[in-house]
């Protein structure tokens, strides 16, 4: 099997990376000509790291640097047997993509998209090989972390869906089946709950550090949103949010976060931090974030809970996902903090009826 990637940014960049480590010939296009080669560094110094940890020998090394060859057009990925493209989140600029590329791939060849929030039917809406489109949406940093949540649009084949699972069975990456709804699992609830963070220090009830020390201390995760959010990037995460917006206002995504995105300046965040003594209040609000859309999913059936829990300490490094947290909180507790949130923002209560069964 053999893969082409368009885009070699931070996520298209990790998937070679990790293709061409498992024994995949890859070929990446990008519209930057000099991204081919910032990627080959990039890769030849992540093989470097893995080879002085011992998580791969020299030689493995070498192989999988040469396996990583760059195409001129994207005419040149034409023979590949999966195409994964992982540009910038705009539906329009995916839209005119896919159609491109609809023009010059084989057969044989399936295309899948690395969105993170849009929708994969609007992106392959009218396409001529609209059953051979689904999503693949890697998670940040793509060459380590193994959670892929894999996308059936309405018109994605059976057949695309088998040669997806394969394909990532052989890079030894963990799937998580997903309906085609924006965000899909994960994101879904991750992005409220750094969007909710957000919006707590636009409130001025704490700093990016003090949320940051109530999310890991109170939530368990290993690092607070705000880490995160530097990680990933305020301006990919402002418009990953902004991408959920159709959901109902309370996910509409916060001015200080959008402003944040505009300038993409990292948060300062302190490590010794203290915990407010607003803690309870803080920890209620981000519970109540992963709390409304995680509830949500269930009733939508988007994707298996106890799946979407995995994928959640995969992805995220959370202690535990969403539905094994609620499950921590008294009924009582959480169902204020979710009624409060969706009173403040006008966002119709999800059903909480799992909230007393569980």
């Amino acid at each position: 099997m053999n893969l082409g990637v368009v885009g070699c940014g931070l996520m298209g960049g990790g998937i070679a990376i990790d293709a061409a480590r498992h024994g995949l010939d890859v070929r990446i296009y990008d519209a930057r000509p000099e991204s081919s080669s910032d990627l080959r560094e990039r890769a030849a110094g992540v093989y470097a790291r893995w080879v002085k940890k011992g998580r791969m020998t020299q030689e493995a090394a070498g192989s999988a640097l040469a396996r990583i060859t760059p195409a001129s057009t994207l005419a040149d990925l034409c023979d590949a047997d999966v195409v994964i493209e992982a540009i910038f989140e705009d539906l329009a600029l995916k839209r005119a993509l896919m159609t491109e590329l609809a023009r010059y791939v084989g057969a044989d060849t399936i295309i899948a998209t690395n969105t993170s929030a849009l929708r994969v039917g609007d992106i392959a809406e009218s396409l001529p090989i609209v059953d051979r489109i689904l999503g693949l949406h890697y998670f940040s940093p793509a060459e380590v972390s193994p959670l892929v949540e894999v996308i059936r649009a309405p018109h994605t084949s059976d057949a695309t869906v088998a040669r997806a699972l394969a394909f990532l069975a052989e890079t030894q990456r963990t799937s998580l089946a997903c309906a085609d709804t924006p965000g899909f699992a994960i994101n879904r609830f991750f992005c409220p709950y750094y969007n909710e963070a957000a919006r707590i220090v636009e409130d001025d009830l704490a700093t990016p550090s003090q949320v940051d020390t109530v999310a890991r201390e109170r939530l368990g995760v290993a690092a607070g949103p705000f880490t995160v959010l530097n990680l990933i990037g305020p301006r990919v995460a402002s418009h990953a949010m902004e991408n959920l917006s159709s959901l109902g206002p309370f996910y509409a995504v916060s001015p200080a976060l959008m402003a944040q995105g505009e300038r993409n300046a990292p948060y300062t965040i302190l490590d010794d931090a203290s915990i407010p003594e607003n803690a309870n209040s803080i920890e209620d609000r981000l519970l109540a974030a992963l709390a409304v859309p995680a509830l949500e999913l269930l009733a939508e059936r988007v994707a298996d809970p106890e799946e979407t829990d995995r994928g959640a300490v995969m992805a995220l490094k959370f202690e535990q996902g969403p539905y094994a947290l609620i499950r921590r909180y008294p009924p009582a507790r959480i169902g204020a903090a979710i009624a409060a949130l969706c009173m403040s923002h006008g966002h119709q209560m999800p059903c909480l009826d799992s909230l007393v069964d569980g």
